[in-house]
């Protein structure tokens, strides 16, 4: 193996990786390029669940990835881009279930009116019925009759996060956010 990759189209994937672990910083560099996009793509998705800055995101997917490329062994017997996934996606999940942990408040989840940059927030249609005047009154409903646990899953549920993909998010039993699914279900019909 060269000391450093020259020509980059001559070497498969696995290649660049091998030399990315030896130490070659030109290789590792190619890498990142080749997939920063991707992470990217997955932190703005992530962001909408979480309320974390997509930035912050980014960087933590960045910090999975980098581990993925020294950490990766063909022994693993999949593919580098699968197994990278893998590590940066749970990279940004701990970063959410870490936030999530200190997030209690359904507050949280709203854009300060104060903010001077609310000219690039352009409003989808979830946007727009979540500031609704019912959905107001279903936020106070919540605060008040929901558990600690229903608030988290109600807030990700807002944002049109999966059952799965709250369980990731919280690092809880997909039967534990179903029950609780159940719940705030059941507790949203008696309001009426």
């Amino acid at each position: 193996m060269n000391n450093n990759i020259s020509h980059c189209n001559a070497y498969s994937e696995k290649e660049i990786v091998a030399h990315a672990k030896a130490g070659d910083t030109v290789a590792l560099s190619l890498l990142i390029e080749r997939y920063s996009d991707i992470i990217l793509k997955k932190a703005n998705s992530f962001t909408n669940l979480s309320g974390i800055d997509a930035e912050d995101l980014y960087q933590e997917g960045m910090i999975g990835f980098v581990s993925s490329v020294y950490s990766y062994d063909e022994a693993y017997n999949t593919k580098f881009s699968t197994y990278a996934s893998v590590v940066f996606t749970r990279k940004m999940l701990s970063a959410i279930r870490m936030a999530n942990n200190d997030a209690d408040s359904l507050t949280d989840m709203f854009v300060s009116l104060d903010d001077n940059d609310i000219s690039s927030f352009n409003p989808s249609p979830e946007d727009t019925f979540l500031y609704s005047e019912e959905l107001a009154e279903i936020i106070e409903f919540s605060k008040t009759n929901f558990s600690k646990m229903e608030k988290k899953v109600f807030k990700l549920m807002l944002f049109g996060a999966s059952n799965p993909e709250i369980s990731a998010i919280l690092d809880c039993n997909i039967k534990s956010v179903e029950n609780a699914v159940h719940r705030i279900r059941k507790k949203l019909r008696s309001r009426s």
